[in-house]
């Protein structure tokens, strides 16, 4: 290692704790990591330094597109324009493409590019991972175009755009009403998840809705609730089935402890602390209880096959439509009328 310190004698073009050696440039950080730059000190070097040395993206970059992007995403979650977890997809999803496009300039990637990327992404173990591609592509091309309405950037043009996308199977996982009644009412899930299930049962809301609500949203007229996908503003109206699962749900609610502050409306669906369940907190305590389910022998479903059966158990199209809230048939069609069609014989 160089020394530390010592006045520069040689090569004063180059930054502080930049040094050649054996024909490279390298930069060294504080803990003494030597960082390989580059063999000339040209524009991809100095870019590679000013991300090593200030964190952020260079000038140009996917890397700076993808990180202004996501601070727009922000801004958006903050308006209540976009959702939470979406932002924590979002987040992931940014993380990986800069590591596969990061240090290109956003004009030089090509839709061979894009469509490598979707042939060639992997997980973690080394698998195939097609939708992950997808989605993380998605992003990608919602960041150029953005981007490409924005002052700052000279974007040319969307280099995903006409790049096929990886085949996407719809999930067809059915679940039926006694695998419902026995994960209720077996004892592998606690009481207010029993009531979290049988409310999504019979609302269909997704899971950040049904986590949102609390004691405001209870009218006369029924559950007033926001879409947060869509915006939409709908009232649930009230039925016997629907006004006996709240009111159990709301006397499960434990006493707060001695010093905290009651929050008010209060969560129908309370965290440790009062607040909101977190979606994080949600999804453990949904492991753990169909850990258990599994471990008796039943087969495992998704939170989110919840939402399915609803939209499977209802007499049409245009009624599951209705129900889930979507804004196209074919959407429903495609992923949510899971269950067997059921049609009349001939006589």
């Amino acid at each position: 290692m160089p020394p530390m310190g010592r006045i520069r004698t040689t090569l004063h073009h180059l930054p502080e704790r930049v040094y050649q050696s054996k024909g490279w440039h390298f930069y060294v950080d504080k803990n003494g990591k030597w960082h390989k730059l580059g063999r000339e000190w040209d524009k991809e070097a100095r870019d590679t330094w000013v991300r090593l040395t200030t964190g952020k993206a260079a000038d140009g970059t996917v890397a700076e597109l993808l990180d202004a992007f996501y601070e727009h995403c922000e801004g958006l979650v903050r308006a209540g324009k976009r959702a939470k977890r979406t932002l924590e997809d979002n987040n992931i999803e940014r993380r990986v493409l800069k590591l596969a496009f990061g240090r290109m300039h956003y004009n030089a990637v090509t839709s061979k590019h894009c469509a490598t990327y979707l042939r060639k992404r992997t997980d973690k173990n080394g698998m195939p991972a097609p939708i992950r591609a997808n989605r993380e592509l998605a992003f990608m091309s919602s960041a150029y175009s953005w981007g490409m309405g924005e002052d700052r950037f000279d974007i040319k043009t969307n280099p995903c755009y006409g790049v096929r996308r990886n085949t996407e199977t719809p999930r067809d996982r059915y679940v039926e009403t006694s695998e419902v009644r026995t994960f209720t009412s077996a004892g592998y899930c606690t009481p207010w998840m029993r009531c979290y299930v049988l409310l999504k049962r019979l609302t269909a809301l997704r899971q950040g809705d049904m986590l949102r609500i609390n004691d405001a949203h209870l009218t006369d007229r029924g559950i007033k609730v926001q879409i947060s996908k869509t915006g939409q503003h709908r009232i649930i109206r009230w039925s016997w089935a629907l006004r006996t699962v709240i009111t159990a749900a709301q006397s499960l609610r434990e006493p707060l402890p001695e010093n905290v502050e009651p929050i008010a409306p209060r969560p129908l669906f309370p965290g440790r602390f009062g607040s909101g369940l977190s979606p994080k907190g949600f999804k453990s305590a949904w492991q753990r209880a169909m850990a258990a389910h599994a471990a008796a022998g039943h087969k495992r479903f998704w939170e989110h096959d919840i939402r399915a059966k609803s939209g499977s158990d209802v007499e049409s199209d245009q009624r599951a439509q209705d129900l889930l809230g979507h804004e196209s048939t074919r959407t429903t069609r495609r992923s949510y009328r899971r269950g067997p069609t059921k049609v009349r014989p001939l006589r």
